[in-house]
């Protein structure tokens, strides 16, 4: 049980500093009621995992980590707005498809959202969408198989993506690390990118996914540009900036926010 509220002590701690970018010791000793002495261990150990850097005091995140953090911190980023996402995309599905889902956090509620659907097949590289659906018997479970990321619990590399080739969807569902006019959608991992290239490629339709922390930011390796998706499902309005840019790539968008409940943490408009 110690172990447990550890690990769930500094997950909050990635979640403040993704919200501020920087955190003090001394406000975290309060706000998890622990020593000051417990917290520096906990900055400690996620220093030596590469996921912040330490300060006299406290600690901050350089621009680089933000959007490549390892998936047991980004799971619970904008968990209501994920959950409204996968909830706008599963009304997209239909019993008999046969959909790809990435490995991003936002698959996993979309996996969920579709659960009581008849016929489904999914084709996934997402260790984590995999486990979800594994107990739904009326659903066609399809695993890329590959090397397995322990960063984002996905299977990636040539036999990921030679396996993705080897079926078509009729819909595939695509995160991203980033959204930015002049670049298009982005991912921080090259091998992640190549998955989700293959799965718009070998699908009759391609939807872009993406929460409000995706816009005008940039990864590593480029997805695709804005022409290769059908329709943009979001949690919030786009601002008249990316309605006039997207306008020019005939993309639907469904910027639709949920209706507003205590769970929603984060707020603002892309």
């Amino acid at each position: 049980m110690i172990a447990l509220l550890a690990i769930e002590r500094r997950k909050g701690i990635m979640q403040h500093l993704h919200r501020d970018g920087r955190v003090l010791v001394a406000e975290l000793s309060r706000h998890f009621r622990v020593s000051e002495e417990t917290i520096r261990r906990d900055l400690d150990r996620l220093e030596r995992e590469g996921l912040l850097q330490r300060t006299h005091g406290g600690a901050f995140l350089e621009d680089d980590l933000i959007t490549d953090l390892p998936i047991w911190v980004r799971e619970d980023f904008y968990l209501a707005e994920k959950k409204w996402i996968g909830s706008k995309c599963a009304r997209l599905v239909k019993n008999g498809d046969t959909i790809m889902l990435d490995s991003s956090t936002t698959s996993l509620h979309i996996a969920r959202s579709v659960k009581t659907l008849k016929h489904l097949t999914v084709i996934t590289n997402s260790l984590k969408v995999l486990t979800e659906l594994s107990d739904a018997d009326h659903i066609k479970l399809i695993c890329t198989g590959g090397t397995l990321r322990h960063h984002s619990l996905s299977y990636s590399g040539h036999a990921a993506a030679k396996a993705i080739s080897l079926y078509l969807a009729d819909k595939a569902f695509i995160s991203c690390s980033g959204m930015d006019m002049r670049h298009g959608v982005t991912d921080t991992n090259e091998n992640e990118a190549e998955i989700r290239k293959m799965m718009i490629q070998n699908a009759k339709y391609s939807f872009l996914v993406a929460d409000q922390s995706k816009c005008d930011k940039n990864g590593l390796a480029k997805i695709a540009g804005y022409a290769a998706f059908h329709k943009l499902i979001t949690n919030a309005p786009l601002n008249a900036e990316w309605r006039e840019h997207l306008g020019k790539y005939a993309i639907d968008i469904d910027d639709q926010p949920a209706p507003r409940t205590d769970e929603r943490a984060h707020s603002g408009k892309i």
